[in-house]
């Protein structure tokens, strides 16, 4: 299928696109009995021939930016001699390079801390060593990178701390911060297939059902260049939306290289950053709003604090050595999550710098965060920036499966909207099969993932939440979240049921196009 005719925006399909419609308006049934084949062949034909240039273009283009880039990358692996301006970063690189790599970790015992630097690190964890943090850290990462943690020297994270540091003093040299010339605006990182896939599904439901006339920017890398364009006749449909490739010269972070990573979790904090909007509501491909979320840049806590973030299942565990690298405080708090993001560049510019510092670096931050997540409210903390973290904690969208409720989508409140979700975020879902979610109705087969939704009771005041990830017994495991009852109390959890909470919500997502489970 081609995008709406009318809002086709490229000249060289003009003619034969008039012609087709003219052929639509001159009889209502004259599409019915193919007396307007010939000019929707015609139509057909020069659409895909406008494809066909636009990725050679494209294609043209992503070469010469990519000579550029590695040029520009050359001078970075193959420094010359060192300035006071490069110095932190070629530090920082061969500092990392001498760390023994994971694969070595294993092999090797951690070194045994010294007393000065026991105390240096309870000087910073503290706080958080209690039941309450124990209870919720995430024990996947934490056993996967407890031996990178530990093999961590004293001197290593002096360096680690000297470097960010000077990175910070480095952009506050900078004279003047980038000028925006659209006010706000939404921000998407997808790339691939199945991420744009998501992201049209959100976008024709933002604009088609919840009437959003935010403008958006869909931020892709370079690689992944001409699988975007095959994307771009949709996108040229929508209204206001364009596609952005974050490895373009003259961006304020320009990003070229994933260094070997499979998920581009180092990119939203260069979408964000390179945007073309002061106010950003950052969106992940898979996190779908339930409403029209354009009120969140007017909300008190926005226009007081200028940066909303929203809590995690998890916790982070006291002898991370994050604490020291950034100077911090270890607290007993949720970890960000950091599928939705709302923040005013102009107000939290320096923070953005360090997140996006955490991110591309991700060799060293991703051993100790799990992901980019973090890097944004540990980035304000280190800078000493206030923000407001939403109170209302994450509940779970799901099903029942094997007697169990599988909860598989992330869902996000307002503290004063906790009735409703304001984000559905199905970052589970996506890994689950299309056929667990069908329902064999009398008239239709649809998917309808969301049954239930599991929350806390008074989760803003309860000190016993305890979410748990398991696995399904099936034949293919499904990965799940559920939250832990104790024994000897009553559940303080509670059900109840997604169509009633969000009424029409579901068939609105499908009916737009939304993506639940693979094929």
């Amino acid at each position: 299928m081609h995008p709406p005719l009318e809002a086709h925006k490229q000249e060289g399909c003009d003619e034969v696109i008039q012609a087709l419609n003219d052929c639509h308006n001159a009889g209502t049934f004259n599409k019915f009995i193919g007396a307007c084949n010939s000019a929707k062949t015609a139509v057909d034909k020069c659409l895909k021939e406008e494809f066909l240039a636009m990725r050679a273009q494209n294609k043209g283009a992503s070469l010469e930016k990519r000579k550029r880039m590695e040029q520009i990358w050359k001078e970075i692996d193959e420094p010359p001699a060192f300035s006071n301006e490069t110095y932190p970063i070629y530090l920082y690189l061969c500092v990392y390079q001498s760390l023994p790599t994971t694969q070595q970790q294993v092999q090797e015992q951690p070194t045994i801390p010294t007393k000065e630097e026991q105390e240096q690190q309870q000087q910073f964890n503290t706080a958080c060593l209690t039941e309450n943090v124990e209870r919720n850290v995430d024990n996947h990462h934490r056993t996967n990178h407890r031996k990178f943690w530990d093999q961590l020297s004293d001197k290593s994270i002096k360096i680690y701390t000297q470097v960010w540091k000077q990175f910070i003093d480095q952009e506050k040299r900078k004279p003047t911060i980038p000028d925006w010339h659209i006010l706000e605006g939404i921000v998407f990182v997808a790339g691939n297939d199945d991420t744009l896939k998501r992201t049209m599904g959100t976008i024709r439901l933002l604009q088609n059902e919840f009437n959003c006339v935010l403008p958006i920017e869909i931020w892709h890398m370079e690689q992944e260049a001409d699988a975007a364009a095959l994307f771009l006749p949709e996108i040229k449909s929508f209204k206001n939306v364009s596609l952005r490739d974050l490895s373009d010269i003259g961006l304020a972070k320009p990003l070229s290289r994933s260094r070997g990573r499979t998920k581009q979790f180092q990119t939203k904090a260069a979408a964000i950053i390179n945007s073309s909007f002061r106010h950003v509501l950052y969106l992940d491909s898979d996190n779908i709003p339930t409403r029209d979320p354009s009120f969140l840049f007017q909300t008190k806590q926005y226009k007081t604090y200028g940066a909303i973030f929203w809590p995690d299942f998890w916790k982070t565990a006291s002898e991370n050595k994050v604490f020291r690298i950034l100077q911090i405080e270890c607290e007993d708090e949720w970890e960000q999550e950091s599928g939705q993001i709302v923040v005013d560049k102009k107000r939290h510019w320096l923070p953005l710098q360090l997140a996006w510092f955490m991110q591309f670096y991700h060799e060293l931050y991703f051993n100790l965060l799990n992901g980019d997540k973090d890097t944004f409210q540990y980035g304000w903390k280190a800078l000493k920036v206030p923000f407001y973290r939403i109170k209302t904690f994450v509940g779970m969208g799901g099903m029942m499966v094997e007697g169990k409720f599988c909860g598989h989508s992330m869902l996000q409140y307002m503290d004063d909207e906790e009735d409703r979700p304001l984000f559905v975020h199905a970052n589970l879902m996506k890994q689950m099969p299309k056929s667990v979610f069908i329902t064999k109705g009398v008239v239709v087969v649809e998917e309808r993932p969301w049954h239930l939704i599991k929350r806390y009771k008074d989760d803003q005041s309860n000190h016993y939440l305890s979410p748990v990830f398991y696995m399904t017994n099936q034949s293919s495991p499904m990965g799940c979240m559920n939250f832990a009852t104790r024994s000897t109390e009553e559940s303080s959890s509670f059900v109840e049921s997604f169509d009633e909470v969000l009424n029409g919500f579901q068939d609105l997502y499908f009916q737009s196009g939304g993506i639940g489970g693979y094929s």
